[in-house]
Formats: structure tokens, sequence, C-alpha cells
């Protein structure tokens, strides 16, 4: 196979760099930082001030019911709110008090996969991974995931990989709980 010519380097890389620079966006897209909150509720916002702006946002109902605790997980808690319209379900995952996960269960009586892809795609660029089941966006700080049937996550990725490698922790904990509860017999 003969080697192309420079000039048609030159000229195809030309066209690239065009190419590029005419799509609305795409520089930066590709680089952007992806959002820490939904509706200012941001990632790191203790438990009482995620309560106080749910109480206020019409897109949820919630009315102030306890936390769960994640028993498997003694030092997280759970705050589920009811959505309307466009959200069926968000729940609002805590480690340490620090709020650590936003996640979205969209209705998709009102709203589809693809629009919300779409609209991340527009804004985030193309995601680091992409499969049938999920699309997934990561700036070091932020993971955002698009996942089938049809919820959105934010993650904080530092809380994320800490719950990750302490994974061996839980699972020793898990054995704990369950030698205790077996000795209650």
């Amino acid at each position: 196979m003969r080697p192309l010519h420079p000039a048609f380097h030159a000229a195809f890389t030309l066209m690239l760099l065009v190419f590029h620079a005419a799509v609305p966006g795409a520089q930066e897209a590709a680089g952007a930082e992806i959002s820490r909150e939904y509706r200012g509720i941001a990632l790191g916002m203790s438990r009482g001030e995620v309560e106080e702006l749910l109480r206020g946002d019409s897109w949820f109902s919630y009315r102030g019911e306890a936390a769960l605790s994640l028993r498997e997980r003694p030092r997280a808690a759970l705050i589920d709110a009811g959505g309307s319209l466009f959200i069926r379900r968000g729940l609002f995952q805590f480690e340490q008090g620090a709020l650590s996960a936003i996640i979205l269960e969209l209705n998709a009586d009102t709203v589809d996969w693809y629009s919300v892809y779409t609209e991340l795609e527009a804004k985030y660029g193309d995601p680091a991974d992409l499969d049938p089941q999920l699309a997934r966006w990561d700036d070091g700080a932020t993971r955002l995931t698009l996942e089938r049937p049809l919820t959105v996550k934010y993650l904080d990725a530092a809380v994320f990989q800490a719950a990750v490698e302490n994974r061996e922790e839980r699972f020793g904990w898990r054995e704990d709980a369950r030698r205790d509860f077996l000795d209650e017999f």
C-alpha cells in the first residue's frame, strides 16, 4: 500500500478542524465540567439543606418523611421523594452527612431516554462509556449516568470510588451482622 501524500494529510486535518469548529458547542462540550446539582440540590449538601429545597420544589412531592437508614452501610442515609410530571421519584443518598448521590427515576410517559441522552450529549459531549443500558459522563469530580429504562444519576466521584474500595469492608460488616442475627436464636 502506497503512503498518502503529505498534502492529503494536511488537507484532511484542516477539514477535521473546520468541521469541529463548525459544530455548535462541540468544543465546549468536549471538556465541559459536569454539573454537581439538579434544581439547586447539589452534591455535598447536608440532609437539612436538601430537605428544605425539596419542600419548596414543585417537581417533588416531599413532606419531610423520615430519611431511611441504609443498614448495610451504617454511615449512609437516603431521602426518598415522590415526583410529579417528569420525575417519578427522586432518591437522595448521603454518606457521612453529605449528599453523595442524586438519583432521578424519570416518567417514561412524559419524557424519553433519547431526548434526555441528546440533551446530555449536547451539554457534556460524547459519553465516556456507552452501551445499550447506560451512558456515562465523568469529569473526575462527578459521574453522571443515564441508565435504562430511564434513570439519571449524579454521583460524587470521590465518594463513589471510596465505596468501590470499601466494598470488602461492607461485606465484612454484613457477615458480622449475619452472625449477630443467627446468635439471637
